[in-house]
């Protein structure tokens, strides 16, 4: 049996209240959004029940109602603590076994404790209904305590998270901080100054359910009036002091305004010696390619002897139309990257084997070289190398021991070239050298002292000595007038040939 009280009044605005923030957040479709409505929920049923109980006049019916009234009162408090998790950033926290197991069961535990409270009495003892008092009266067992100090802990260590929040947030979320921070100290103040200090703010009734409506108007307040559940996340701040990139806020003057700990890092300067210059002015070694810009699409730092690369993304603060509020630099660390394509342009350019040019790159570099030769009429010169006798060394010693000679008279070959001449590897055990600026009688010279170089190698595999001799044609380009480099290389080819038939071991001058 039911009869109205005025107590409930109150408390009937209460539900309405909770019911609504729970269904305006329902439909924000972010995880802290969906977490905020069931806690809204939760001490919706709370609430509800507990009106029911207040309403209730016999001692069945009001047991009826307390126990209904955990299903409410067993997850809301752990739907806070989750809530706040979320709200600060801190969700990865609910992926540990050692607090998702508790939170998990804490409520399913309290949930049966009260049901079967007629069979072990340790959340309840001599419950009874006293006259003048709306409540059902009990005497408190040993799970109550334990339930009432779990509570404790969730609110508490959930106050120390919403305060650190807004002693940590940017500027920007600084009222959403506020709101969230007293949001969650108003519950563990209200509770204590009943449990600590005996002041009862509404007597015989249960204040807790305020203490949490207020808490969940503020909340409501720091999300909804501030777009925090729909425009930007409440724990914006910690991505940007975590996320592993520099971000740079400019004014419309171009002067820093602010910047995550990536970029001080970046910069090698504290906070206060950035905000108010210019990037120019604390950006030292650096190098840029839009002109005019410090900041363009790529950046290259260069600080202690490491070469860094960013790659940069910039993008107007958003405000009042046709208002200028300054620009978000986003730099993106894309060294790896830069380094993993240099590696991949080296191995599309050098043979695998012995580490010199192979031959497509060589022909990309000698038609270079060859242009500039004849604009500028300087000389230049083709040298065509061929291991003798390779095939008989292949098969008297083995592949193994025709790889090592190739590398071998490569690097030696390498060695004995100039910086600026092209050294590649042709084709099987032939190679190629380009000498700019180098005559036919210098081209010839060299060649030379490459074939003495190779002869004099003490080669040896396994044990064996391997004798390595080269054969060597000589052509200049200046020779014949409009040469191409194609012709060029023919009659180096050809005066290749020449020392093959010759003898081998010697360098031939094409005619």
């Amino acid at each position: 049996m039911l009869e109205f009280m005025p107590t409930v009044l109150p408390f009937l605005a209460s539900f309405v209240l909770t019911v609504g923030l729970a269904l305006t957040a329902l439909g924000r479709q972010t995880a802290v959004a969906r977490t905020f409505s069931w806690l809204m929920t939760g001490l919706s049923v709370w609430t509800l029940c507990y009106v029911l109980e207040l309403s209730s006049v016999t001692l069945e019916g009001k047991y009826l109602w307390v126990v209904a009234k955990y299903l409410g009162a067993a997850p809301t408090p752990v739907l806070w603590f989750v809530f706040c998790l979320q709200a600060t950033g801190r969700e990865g926290w609910l992926r540990r076994p050692l607090l998702l197991w508790p939170l998990t069961l804490w409520p399913l535990l309290t949930l049966g404790m009260v049901a079967t409270n007629g069979a072990h009495h340790l959340m309840w003892t001599n419950i009874r209904v006293v006259l003048g008092q709306p409540e059902l009266q009990a005497d408190h067992g040993l799970y109550f305590w334990a339930y009432a100090a779990g509570i404790y802990v969730l609110i508490l260590t959930s106050t120390v998270l919403f305060t650190l929040f807004y002693r940590t947030t940017q500027p920007l979320f600084r009222r959403q901080g506020l709101l969230l921070m007293l949001g969650g100290v108003l519950p563990l103040a209200g509770r204590m100054s009943e449990d600590l200090f005996g002041l009862d703010l509404l007597p015989r009734l249960d204040e807790v359910i305020f203490f949490f409506l207020f808490s969940g108007v503020l909340f409501s307040l720091a999300l909804f009036r501030y777009n925090g559940l729909r425009l930007v996340p409440v724990a914006h701040h910690l991505v940007i002091h975590h996320i592993q990139a520099g971000i740079v806020v400019l004014d419309p003057a171009g002067r820093i305004v602010d910047l995550n700990p990536f970029a001080q890092q970046l910069f090698g300067l504290p906070q206060a010696e950035v905000v108010g210059a210019r990037p120019a002015d604390v950006l030292k070694g650096l190098t840029w390619n839009a002109a005019g810009e410090v900041f363009g699409d790529e950046l290259t730092l260069t600080r202690g002897g490491t070469t860094l690369h960013f790659s940069v993304q910039r993008s107007s603060i958003g405000g009042v139309p046709g208002r200028d509020r300054g620009q978000a630099v986003v730099l993106f660390d894309v060294t790896e990257r830069r380094e993993a394509e240099r590696q991949l342009e080296r191995l599309a350019q050098v043979d695998a084997l012995t580490g010199v040019f192979n031959r497509r790159h060589f022909l990309e570099r000698a038609e270079q070289e060859v242009a500039q030769a004849r604009r500028e009429r300087l000389p230049l010169s083709v040298l065509m190398l061929d291991i003798d006798r390779f095939k008989g060394i292949n098969d008297a010693h083995g592949h193994a021991a025709g790889d090592a000679v190739l590398r071998e008279v490569a690097q030696t070959c390498q060695a004995g070239l100039r910086q600026t001449d092209l050294f590649a590897r042709y084709g099987g055990e032939e190679f190629v050298a380009l000498l700019p600026g180098a005559d036919v009688t210098e081209a010839a010279a060299v060649a030379e002292h490459l074939r003495r170089a190779v002869e004099a190698l003490q080669m040896e595999f396994a044990g064996q000595t391997i004798p390595v001799t080269l054969s060597i044609g000589v052509a200049g380009f200046e020779a014949v007038a409009h040469r191409t480099l194609d012709t060029c290389m023919q009659s180096a080819d050809g005066a290749l040939y020449a020392s093959k038939t010759g003898g081998r071991n010697r360098s031939t001058v094409a005619a």
